[in-house]
């Protein structure tokens, strides 16, 4: 009896504790993205440069067994921001959460093999024809990868001719893909749907406005194009897509740098210090290769967004508010590619009336020589007066139809518009509508307008900026988002003049 008891005891000592099982889910089954824009984004979306984040939601199912597990969460986004991860469905709740930066890559296959044989391939100077040794990693992958052969000790690719290494097995600890991993129990072994939840770098999105006048000269049709970026990697297939427009508190964080840097093949001079041989640079070498294993690495090729649309699709729902913001939802599921673009409908409407008038900014104490004036379209954001809704910042481009053909008027740019505030789509310049300014003293000035077309014209002129006092002699100015504004109408041929003080 006494053996037996001794003998459990030993064997629950000798037990410890479970090790956790690891589970892998290698990708989600439905994917939404909610795209912020940058705080003072405008003009070309550049990819290398992307100051936007979005709001990823990822719906997995995953098979949880009895006791303690590690869930690997594979091809989160690369700009995953890990302190923002939340994971719900877990019935044992997170334990431990984890983001894994070691990435499989040429650089750290190097890395992770240092000091271990690999095979080295390269072409004989004197047969011309491919040889391989067996040659150990001494050092690298930055500035350059040192191997070790029965030569001797040697760079890579400095010979001047071409040569690979092949790896037998992947070190461990390196992944395909980037990695969340987070640590839960369960009581039981069962299968359970899980919400991935977290912010990430490398987003950004574009509004863009294109118009089209109509035969009458007196409206226009509006079209718009959400232009949606993605500088991470990953594919977001079938995703549901939203836009975030406004500006919202952010605290800059810190991305995470890969665990190895990039791949740098350098070579030295060859000779004594007196020799005048240049340094050699080659370009980073893909012909590393893992056997039964290879990441393929696709490099997307950026087109420029087009200004002037296709045949428009159904018209996108209208925003909704998020609080101060605006939310606008893409009506149908769409896939992302990794490192490119891809263009929405935004918004359309049609049959939008407008009124041209002939502008120029004025700003008090500047003399003013026979300056054109600019030609702008500009409209109330009023359901009464055709539009009546919020319009993000973006560029603005300008067509007239003749005939069959789309001719461009004029391209610009706009802030954002809430409702009830004033558009301006550029439509060129005039040398018709001339304008001067007389500084005088004690702050005065005389702005005078000419028109020389053979029709009347209204005129635009906002003086100096919002919150100025601008007193004017004769008539009264009218405010203009916050902004003193004389508005003349001008008969054909006709001048008109005005004196005021700043």
């Amino acid at each position: 009896m006494w053996r037996t008891l001794l003998g459990t005891a030993l064997a629950v000592v000798g037990a410890g504790p479970a090790r956790a099982q690891t589970v892998t889910s290698p990708a989600p089954d439905r994917v939404s993205l909610t795209v912020y824009r940058a705080p003072n984004g405008g003009g070309a979306i550049d990819l290398r440069y992307l100051r936007g984040f979005a709001m990823v939601t990822e719906t997995r199912r995953v098979k949880l067994p009895r006791g303690t597990s590690v869930v690997r969460f594979e091809g989160v986004a690369e700009g995953i921001v890990p302190v923002s991860a939340i994971v719900e469905g877990l019935p044992g709740g997170t334990i431990e959460k984890n983001r894994d930066a070691r990435l499989l890559s040429p650089a750290a296959l190097v890395d992770g093999t240092l000091g271990r044989q690999v095979t080295l391939t390269r072409t004989d100077k004197a047969t011309g024809k491919q040889v391989s040794e067996e040659a150990t990693i001494v050092a690298g992958p930055s500035p350059g990868v040192i191997l070790q052969t029965g030569s001797g000790i040697e760079a890579l690719r400095c010979s001047g001719l071409p040569e690979k290494l092949r790896f037998e097995e992947v070190p461990a600890g390196l992944s395909s893909k980037p990695v969340l991993s987070v640590t839960t129990t369960s009581t039981r072994a069962q299968t359970v749907t899980v919400t991935l939840t977290y912010l990430s770098s490398g987003f950004d999105w574009r509004a863009s406005y294109v118009a089209t006048m109509a035969p009458d000269g007196g409206s226009f049709d509006l079209f718009a194009w959400l232009t949606l970026a993605n500088a991470n990697p990953e594919r977001f297939a079938g995703a549901q897509v939203q836009a975030v427009a406004g500006r919202l508190n952010r605290i800059w964080t810190q991305p995470i740098e890969r665990a190895v840097a990039a791949l740098r093949l350098m070579c030295f001079p060859l000779g004594t210090t007196t020799s005048d041989l240049r340094e050699e640079r080659f370009e980073e070498a893909d012909e590393i290769v893992v056997t039964g294993s290879r990441m393929a690495m696709s490099t997307a090729t950026v087109m420029p967004a087009p200004v002037s649309p296709p045949a428009p699709p159904a018209p996108p729902p209208p925003p909704e508010d998020l609080g101060d913001l605006k939310l606008y939802r893409v009506p149908e599921r769409v896939t992302v590619s990794p490192r490119g673009q891809k263009q929405l409908a935004l918004l359309s409407q049609a049959r939008v009336p407008f009124e041209r008038r002939y502008r120029k900014v004025i700003y008090p104490g500047q003399k003013i020589d026979a300056a054109p004036t600019d030609i702008v379209l500009a409209l109330k954001n009023e359901k009464d007066a055709g539009l009546g809704v919020p319009l993000p910042a973006g560029d603005t481009a300008l067509y007239a139809r003749r005939g069959d053909q789309r001719l461009l008027l004029g391209l610009g740019s706009m802030t954002d518009r809430a409702m009830g505030e004033t558009l301006r789509l550029g439509a060129g310049v005039s040398s018709q509508v001339m304008v001067e300014q007389a500084v005088l003293a004690d702050k005065q000035a005389v702005l005078s307008v000419t028109n020389a077309n053979p029709y009347p014209v209204a005129a635009e002129f906002p003086i100096a900026r919002a919150g100025n006092e601008i007193v004017s002699e004769g008539e009264p100015l009218v405010v203009v988002d916050g902004i003193a504004t004389w508005s003349p109408v001008l008969p054909p041929g006709g001048r008109a003049e005005l004196r005021y003080r700043y």
